[in-house]
Formats: structure tokens, sequence, C-alpha cells
């Protein structure tokens, strides 16, 4: 395998250097250390008391999906997982507002690319990172998704753009950061950065992270919508008529969407650790479609450990508050269980074996008062449920196991197996993405499916890597019923993709 001190890198080297007067460098430039001790993507290179440090990134991807769930068949005027609308008689249903039903798609196929170039330059205790992401869908998609958060259409913009402060830089206590960031609290269930999305998902926020021997704290504060106007459509009538000084009508201002979060961890020994979180998400108009008005306090313990070989983690949560559907407010009362266990095993081909268990509440009454749909708030979409991304951690009951191999110390090879249920059969089914597929409120079957899913890593040079998959699930009668009273009926879904990345460091 090629390593990062060979000649080609020497030459990357030299070429950064040469190009340095081109982005108003300073000529003298001299690499923070020698290229026989590191490159300058990994140690970076001086001018004067400025370190920088490059980033580069370059994916591309194709998706086809046979019966893809969100696709086609109704389309609703929101996606939050917290929003239910009301039927053509008025009462309240398990999905947003059906707006119309579109012909049901049979094969879809995506062509994904995702560019990142960033630069983090360091002076002392102070640290700043801008990184600039290109995302976009090519080619002509017959079935593709049409929605700007799952890359639907091209964006290029600042996927971090963030400054930190450190108490020292050897072995900071403190580091307070500010701007456009990723983010993953534990294991990502509730917060993570959904690194395998076509835009990712950066917050931006403010966060205050403290350290004292074992102990942990971060504070954060995010911004999920900007204070502004609020669309007519939406205000009230008493709002929607709104005059200025001069007598001419306005749009009412709204305060947006906030986050607001903490969390705690002590580590005992490496086989066993503690964490607490408690998150606040308070919503108001304006907002995009993901969200909808409401106040959600989520409060979790996480216990986990690492050692020899094996890694574990135990989660739960619970949320409380009050959501806003169609004209009613609801109470939210709702939880949500998970497990995972790995063995990474000294035989040959370095065989890892991992289970995983999960489970999260669903609503059992659209029109009760009470909610007790559980919503993940903004998690790690594609590591925790399956290849296939077809299910989330609400409404849930799984349980799963993964084998993965090294037949080669260039190759990795993974097979997977998914139980998928729901916890309330009558209640949502929203995919990992969070958006929802639908509901039947006549179902009476927990069985949404069985997945399978097998993937292979090939990667010859450390940041070069190919990889492909293949998934399938097995629908059970409480997924059919689903699919059918959304307007697409399927038996079997098929999930394959093939993928190019050149990462750097």
């Amino acid at each position: 395998m090629t390593s990062f001190g060979d000649s080609r890198w020497r030459r990357v080297a030299a070429g950064l250097a040469l190009a340095a007067p081109l982005v108003g460098l300073s000529p003298s430039l001299a690499w923070a250390q020698s290229s026989d001790e590191g490159t300058p993507f990994d140690e970076g290179f001086a001018v004067g008391d400025w370190t920088f440090f490059p980033t580069l990134e370059l994916r591309l991807r194709s998706e086809y999906r046979r019966n893809p769930v969100t696709t086609g068949g109704d389309v609703y005027d929101g996606e939050a997982v917290q929003l239910d609308g009301v039927d053509a008689a008025g009462a309240g249903q398990q999905v947003p507002l059906v707006l119309r039903r579109d012909p049901a798609v049979d094969n879809q196929w995506l062509i994904a690319e995702r560019a990142r170039l960033g630069m983090r330059v360091e002076w002392d205790v102070i640290r700043a990172q801008l990184t600039l992401q290109d995302a976009r869908i090519w080619g002509t998609l017959p079935g593709a998704p049409s929605n700007v958060d799952a890359g639907g259409m091209g964006v290029i913009e600042p996927y971090e753009a963030y400054l930190d402060v450190r108490s020292n830089v050897e072995d900071p206590w403190l580091w307070v950061r500010a701007g456009r960031q990723r983010l993953r609290w534990g294991d990502g269930r509730l917060l993570g950065d959904d690194d395998w999305g076509a835009r990712a998902a950066p917050f931006d926020a403010a966060r205050v992270h403290l350290t004292a021997g074992d102990f942990d704290l971060e504070l954060l504060a995010a911004m999920l919508a900007f204070p502004g106007a609020i669309p007519p459509r939406l205000a009230t009538d008493e709002r929607r008529v709104a005059v200025d000084d001069d007598g001419q009508p306005v749009n009412a201002e709204g305060t947006g969407a906030q986050l607001y979060g903490l969390q705690a961890s002590y580590r005992v020994f490496p086989l066993l650790a503690f964490e607490a979180t408690a998150i606040a998400r308070v919503v108001r108009d304006p907002h995009g479609l993901r969200l909808t008005n409401g106040d959600t306090y989520t409060v979790g313990g996480r216990i986990f450990g690492e050692e020899r070989g094996v890694d574990y983690a135990v989660e739960g949560a619970y949320q409380l508050g009050r959501v806003a559907g169609y004209g009613v407010l609801r109470d939210l009362s709702a939880f949500a269980l998970a497990a995972r266990v790995a063995w990474q095993t000294a035989l040959p081909w370095d065989f890892r074996f991992a289970a995983r268990g999960a489970y999260a509440s669903g609503d059992s009454d659209p029109t009760s008062s009470d909610l007790g749909r559980f919503d993940p708030i903004l998690p790690t979409t594609h590591e925790h449920h399956g290849m296939m991304d077809l299910y989330s951690w609400s409404n849930l009951i799984e349980a799963g196991a993964n084998v993965s191999a090294r037949p080669h110390e260039m190759v990795l090879v993974d097979v997977g197996y998914s139980f998928v249920g729901l916890a309330q059969p009558g209640d949502r089914w929203s995919t990992a993405n969070l958006l929802p597929v639908g509901a039947d409120p006549n179902n009476d079957s927990r069985i949404l499916g069985h997945e399978v899913d097998a993937r292979i890593e090939v990667r010859p040079w450390e940041p070069l890597g190919f990889s492909g998959g293949y998934g399938a699930m097995i629908l059970g009668d409480g997924g059919k019923a689903i699919l059918a009273a959304a307007g697409r009926p399927a038996d079997l879904l098929h999930f394959g993709y093939l993928q190019a990345e050149l990462r750097v460091p």
C-alpha cells in the first residue's frame, strides 16, 4: 500500500509551494515539517506564525432503487416526524396533509457528485476552518426526488465555516467554536453528521466544551431556521392583515427554529463510560418542511465502552413537550431504546461480528390530544438502520446482525440482516432521512419487512476507495399495507449503489 510519504506526495507538496504566491501567500513559504516526516495535508505548512492545513474530498455515487418508497404515490405538504394532518373528512391522520397522488415509480436511479475543498488555519490557540462544498445530481433521472435536502438540486455553499479558540494548544481544557460545523453526539442517533447524504448536515451553531480529567461537558446552541417574514398562508388572520406605518400590508415576523443542548460524559475505565444528554428544540414560523411548530424536549442517557476488541453501547431517550398540528396542540410523550455490540476478532481475515436492536414508540391515536411518536431530531441517517435507509428510530422495532471480513488488506466485505417492525401498526413509517412513507390506520401487522444487505469496499491507496452494495427488503404485511395505502404498492424492494471517493488527508 502506498504511504503518505512517497514521491507522489512530495510532488504535491512542491506544487502547493509553487502555487502559494497565486493565493496571496508569502513566497518565503516553509513546511511545518519536512515531507519525510509527513505531508502538507497531515502536518500543514507554515507562513510565519500561521499554519495551513488543506483538505480535499471528491465523491461520485450512482444509486438504483426498485419500488422507491418516497417517490410517486401520495405527496405530502410537510415532512416533519411529528406533523400529522387531517383526512378528507377533517379527522386526524398519522401522516401530513396529502396534496395529491402521483403515479407510482417502479425504477429510480441517481448519479450524485460531491466535492469539498477546505483549509484549516491555526495561530497559537486560534483555529479557523473553511470548507466549500459542491453537491448535485447529474443527468436525466426519471423518478429522482426533487427535494433539496436529499440532493435533488445542485448547490455550492460552505460546508464548514467556523472559528474556535482553545485554552491551550496541546491539551485544552476549554474550547469555544462558532459557525457552520460538523456535529455528532454519542452514536449520532439524536444529533449526527449524516456524511452519507448528498449535502450532509452541518449545524450553524455555537459550542462550548470543557474537559476535566475523565469528565467532559458540552453546551450547544444552533439555528435550525432563521427568523424572518412568515408567508401569508401560514399566518393567523390577525397577523395576515398587519399593516406598516403607511397602512400597507406586511408579512408578520417569526422567530424561526432553534436547538439547544447539553451533554455530559464520564469515563470510569475503557469498558465503562456514562453519557447524559438534554436537547430542546423550539420551532416557530418561518421554517422548512422538515419542522413543525412546537417545543420538543429530549433527555437521554448512554452507557458505552470498548476494550480488547469488544465495543458496545446501550442508549435510551424520553421525549416530552407540545407539538402543533392542524388547528390543535398535542402533548408529546414518547421514548426510544437502542443497543449494539461488536466483537473484532483476531481470526484470519479479521472477522468482525456485530448485533443491534432498537425500539421507538409510535402514536396510537391521531385524534387524541396526546402524541406518542418518537422524533430522533437530526440523526446520522445511514449508520444504524440498514444499508437501504428505509427506516428510522421512530415507531420502530428492530433486530439485526452484521459480519465483516478482510480477505485482503485492501478489501472489506460486509453482510447483514435486519428484522424491521412497527411499534404501532397503524402509525407512520418514516425513512432514515425522516421522510414520511405513509400509514394505514387499518393495518394490524407489526412486520414491516426483512432486509438483507451486502457491501464490498476496495481501498488500493489510503485516500482512495471504491465501494458497492446491494440490499433487498422482503416486505411483511405491515409494509405492504402502508405502501398500498400511500399509492406505491410493492412486495419486494431493491437498492444498489457504486461509489468512488478520494479523501485527503
